[in-house]
């Protein structure tokens, strides 16, 4: 429900608030509750007893909420006044003896608009300290014992984000491809799990205000419109992933498979293991089968950097990338690795980074100059698990990949892209495929060289008990139509749409638009074309 307080309009949206905004300028990306248990799962939070009072410049909410795992209760009251001032007021008590790592509220800071913006810290005991929101990605906590932030909300306008109830600190969530800046409680230095005993009770509250003076209030432009930003550059290569389920392929997963033109296959490949070899030879098999290129992700001990000969007469294998035993490259295992593989195989590319998230990379640098690419992967629901925040963090891949080629001056592959950490059955849905359209554009607009995708069967794969899934059938739109270039564009409303141009060789354009929404609406497009999308629908429009 879209609420206003003042000139402030922001979303309430199932016991949070999101996209606080002054005429089109995000100035908080949302305000909401996470417990998180010692192993940092996230508590499912059920609302109760939910009550919602708009008028047209001001609102109160309240609701009564539980968990099952751990087990606790509480209520919300959620207020904005005719000034702009929001206040979240959020109280649990815990139901039974549990251990956690972090409950309590949390603060998203958009990244657009707030990259390199001055923000005035203010401490519990008083003091203030100067500083700004990080343009690149920081890979540790730009914002330390944070009682409240101050900055430029608006020409002529200062936002102040007052914080009660316990320490909170700012992390860059771009290291794990998130859109924001992100505030929370309990810092990360303090040690954890902490027991929490049955009745103890927490009480934690924000509050959103504003000092200067408040443009006139503008109502939001309801239409969704895509628009041209930039010259035509170079199209990421994608690829697959061969599932860790390791079986021969069926007729039919082969006849879908020989229709679609990825660059490569993802073979990962743990050295560590008793059987690998017998893991490797029956996946290569099967591999040659459909005669595609292979990127080996090779985990590998140092005792075992000899067997990397094994590998050496497999002509399909076009790049490793190398890693130790915690996914991680290190100067010590290069330094070991590369001398055996540069005098028997000439001809290999080299890659180097982590089988982890962009954090990992940004954490631990090698001698980049010793590789020809980089890598990392990227999975949408590391924080939330919701459709609205798995669309909303897709500008952050982007994030991650004008970091990383900062940092390493080197080509940027990302691999792979998983939709979730454990099986989601929303990746055999028309959500999965229009979200897949806005992740190959913010990557490949961002200059990533390649991309490697889901699995090619199974319960994470694009083919599904022998059926294609409609993100099987974006993969074989791409396949027929062979881009070579894109066109950078932006949409109006980017969490309800995404567009992709791509061009051929010959100049042939189309412009994919998805709806990352259930809703139905209408695109228009450069040249005023209008169309009309179903809900998650995505079209290709020549």
């Amino acid at each position: 429900m879209l609420l206003r307080a003042g000139n402030l309009t922001l979303l309430y949206h199932e016991g949070s608030l999101r996209y606080f905004t002054i005429n089109d300028q995000e100035i908080l990306r949302r305000i909401y509750v996470a417990i998180r248990d010692e192993n940092w799962g996230t508590a499912a939070i059920t609302i109760q007893d939910e009550r919602i009072e708009p008028s047209e410049d001001t609102f109160e909410v309240y609701y009564r909420w539980t968990t099952d795992e751990p087990k606790m209760a509480g209520e919300v009251t959620i207020t904005g006044e005719a000034d702009g001032t929001v206040t979240f007021d959020w109280q649990g008590t815990a139901l039974e003896d549990f251990s956690k790592n972090r409950l309590g509220l949390c603060i998203l800071h958009p990244i657009e608009g707030f990259k390199n913006q001055i923000v005035r810290v203010i401490h519990p005991n008083g003091e203030e300290t100067p500083s700004t929101f990080p343009d690149l990605i920081l890979p540790h906590q730009p914002f330390m014992t944070v009682a409240g932030l101050e900055w430029h909300a608006i020409n002529g306008l200062k936002a102040q984000l007052q914080l009660e109830g316990d320490i909170f600190e700012t992390e860059d969530q771009r290291n794990y491809s998130d859109t924001s800046y992100k505030t929370y409680a309990t810092p990360q230095s303090l040690p954890k799990p902490v027991d929490v005993s049955k009745g103890e009770v927490f009480q934690q509250k924000a509050v959103l205000s504003f000092s200067g003076e408040w443009p006139l209030y503008i109502s939001p432009d309801p239409n969704v419109r895509v628009d041209l930003a930039g010259e035509s550059q170079p199209l990421a290569k994608w690829g697959l992933c061969w599932p860790k389920e390791n079986r021969t392929l069926t007729e039919k997963e082969i006849e879908l498979l020989r229709k679609l033109s990825p660059s490569h296959i993802r073979l990962e490949l743990d050295l560590t293991e008793k059987h690998w070899q017998e893991t490797f030879f029956a996946a290569f098999r099967e591999i040659e089968k459909l005669n595609i290129p292979i990127l080996l992700a090779v985990l590998i001990d140092l005792n075992a950097v000899p067997d990397l000969n094994v590998f050496k007469s497999k002509s399909l294998i076009k790049e490793v990338v190398l890693l130790n035993e915690n996914g991680l490259t290190t100067n010590e295992l290069l330094e070991q690795a590369l001398p055996l593989l540069e005098s028997r195989w000439p001809t290999l590319r080299m890659g180097g980074g982590t089988t982890n998230f962009f954090v990992e990379f940004n954490r631990n640098p090698f001698e980049y100059a010793r590789v020809d690419f980089v890598s990392y992967s990227i999975c949408p629901q590391v924080h939330c698990f919701d459709e609205v925040s798995i669309v909303e963090n897709l500008a952050g891949q982007a994030e991650t990949v004008r970091s990383a080629i900062q940092l390493s001056e080197k080509p940027v592959q990302i691999s792979p892209v998983r939709f979730a950490d454990q099986t989601d059955e929303r990746l055999q849905t028309p959500f999965a495929a229009s979200w897949t359209i806005g992740s190959y554009k913010y990557l490949a607009e961002a200059g990533a060289e390649a991309i490697t995708y889901y699995d090619l069967f199974g319960p994470d794969g694009i083919i599904y008990e022998e059926s294609p899934t409609p993100v099987y059938e974006l993969f074989a739109f791409l396949s027929e139509f062979k881009p070579e270039q894109l066109i950078p564009s932006r949409t109006s409303q980017p969490l309800r749409c995404s567009s992709l141009i791509l061009e051929k060789a010959n100049g042939w354009k189309t412009t994919l638009i998805a709806n990352h929404t259930d809703e139905t609406f209408a695109v228009r497009l450069p040249g005023a074309v209008v169309i009309t999308l179903k809900p998650y629908e995505w079209r290709s429009i020549f």
